[in-house]
C-alpha cells in the first residue's frame, strides 16, 4: 500500500513538474510567438536545459507548423505525426508524459506549446523505494523472528510508529514528519534510513518550488511569484487604505547587446542589473524578472510619490553605468512605468497594464526616463 501512494506521489510530483515548467515558457513565449520572433522563442525553450526530466519541447503555430523547438537527446519533434490538439491535456506514456497547454497572448490563441518529460526518474525512484522497502521489511521480519520471545515489545512498538508514520505520510502527502531514531538497531537503523527518504524527498519538493518562483539567470522570482505577491499586495493596499506602487523596467539597447556579443554576456548584463536594482530597493520591496529583459518592482505602504520617484532615478542611474563583461564595456540604459493601486487600477492586471503605458511613454520621451501613468497616455493613442 505505501508503495502504491509513493507511486502515485511521484507520478503527481512529474506531473506537477513538467505543468509546472510549462507554465513558465508558455508564458514567457507568447510574446515572441505572437510578434514572430523565432530567436527569443528558441531562447525561452533553451532555459529548459537547466531541467533534466524535460526531454524535448516545441511551440507550434496555430495551424500546426513548429515554429521553435528544443531536445535534450537530439530526438525532435517529427512535424507530420505531430497530434493536433484540440484541448490542454496531459498524456502518461510507458516512459514519458506528453502535455500540451495553450499559448495566448492577451487572451488570443497565438500557438501550442508541447512539452515532454521522462519518467525514468520517477521509475528509478520507485524501484529503489521498492527494493528499500523489500529490504526492510525482510530485515524487520529476520530481527523479529531471533528476539521476538525476549524483545518483541521493544520491537513492536517502534514498528509500529514506524508503519504510522508511513501511512500518515502517504495520506497527506506531508514529508515533512519523522521518527524518531532512539537506537542502534536495527530498527533505528530502518527509522533512520527511512527518514533520510523522506528527506530527500522534501529537498526534491523544495527544488521544485524554487523552480517555479526562481529566475535561474538573475537569481531573482520570477514571473509567477511576481504574480501571487502583486495580488497580495493589491488586497493589503485595498484593505488597508494604504497605496502600493509597481513600477515595470524595461531595458535600452539590451537587444543590441544580445545581437554583437552573444547570449552568454546577455545573461551575465542581466544578473549585475539584478544586483544593481535589488541594492536599491527597501527590506520589504519585491523585484522580479517577468520577461527577457523586463523586470518589475512591487512597492508596498507607499505614503508619499517622491519617495517612488527617487527610487526610480536610482535605478535609472545605477543601470546607467558603464558595465565591463567579458573585456567589453556595456553602456545600456532602462525606461520605468509606474501606476499606483488604487489610484490608476484595483487590480493587478490593470496595474501592469498602466506600468507597461507608462514606461512606453518614458521611451518616447527619450528613453533613460521615467513616467508615472496618466489617462492622457491613453487618449493621445486612442
Amino acid at each position: 500500500m505505501t508503495l502504491i501512494y509513493e507511486y502515485l506521489a511521484v507520478r503527481r510530483a512529474a506531473l506537477q513538474e513538467i505543468q509546472v515548467q510549462a507554465s513558465i515558457i508558455r508564458d514567457n513565449s507568447s510574446a515572441a510567438i505572437a510578434f514572430q520572433d523565432e530567436v527569443a522563442a528558441t531562447e525561452v525553450l533553451d532555459t529548459l536545459q537547466g531541467s533534466p526530466s524535460i526531454v524535448r519541447a516545441a511551440l507550434t503555430l496555430p495551424d500546426g507548423r513548429i515554429f521553435a523547438h528544443y531536445s535534450r537527446t537530439g530526438t525532435m519533434f517529427d512535424p507530420t505525426t505531430l497530434p493536433q490538439f484540440q484541448t490542454e491535456q496531459a498524456v502518461f506514456n510507458d516512459d514519458s508524459i506528453q502535455l500540451a497547454k495553450r499559448v495566448l497572448m492577451k487572451d488570443q490563441f497565438v500557438g501550442w506549446l508541447i512539452m515532454e518529460s521522462s519518467l525514468e526518474g520517477p521509475k528509478s525512484r520507485i524501484r529503489f523505494y521498492a527494493l528499500f522497502i523489500a529490504l526492510g521489511t525482510l530485515i524487520a521480519l529476520g530481527v523479529a523472528h531471533l528476539i521476538a520471545r525476549r524483545l518483541i515489545s521493544s520491537i513492536t512498538f517502534p514498528l509500529s510508529r514506524l508503519v504510522n508514520l508511513s501511512h500518515e505520510v502517504a495520506r497527506n502527502d506531508n514529508y515533512a514528519l519523522r521518527e524518531v531514531a532512539d537506537s542502534r538497531d536495527e530498527i533505528g537503523d530502518l527509522t533512520r534510513a527511512f527518514n533520510t527518504m523522506l528527506s530527500k524527498i522534501q529537498d526534491r519538493d523544495v527544488r521544485l518550488n524554487q523552480l517555479a518562483y526562481r529566475d535561474n539567470i538573475t537569481g531573482l522570482n520570477n514571473r509567477h511569484y511576481f504574480v501571487d505577491h502583486s495580488e497580495r499586495a493589491v488586497s493589503n493596499a485595498l484593505r488597508s487604505g494604504n497605496k502600493c506602487c509597481l513600477m515595470f523596467l524595461d531595458l535600452d539597447r539590451f537587444k543590441a547587446v544580445n545581437d554583437t556579443l552573444g547570449h552568454e554576456v546577455g545573461d551575465d548584463l542581466l544578473h549585475e542589473v539584478a544586483v544593481r536594482l535589488s541594492s536599491l530597493l527597501r527590506r520589504h520591496d519585491v523585484i522580479c524578472r517577468i520577461g527577457g529583459d523586463e523586470f518589475a518592482v512591487v512597492m508596498e505602504n507607499v505614503k508619499d510619490i517622491s519617495g517612488v520617484i527617487a527610487t526610480a532615478d536610482k535605478m535609472i542611474n545605477a543601470v546607467a553605468q558603464l558595465t565591463r563583461l567579458n573585456g567589453h564595456d556595456i553602456n545600456i540604459g532602462t525606461s520605468v512605468g509606474i501606476s499606483l493601486c488604487p489610484d490608476n487600477a484595483d487590480n493587478v492586471t490593470e496595474l501592469l497594464r498602466c506600468a507597461d503605458i507608462a514606461m512606453y511613454q518614458a521611451k518616447r520621451k527619450g528613453r533613460g526616463q521615467y513616467c508615472i501613468y496618466d489617462k492622457s497616455f491613453e487618449e493621445a493613442t486612442a
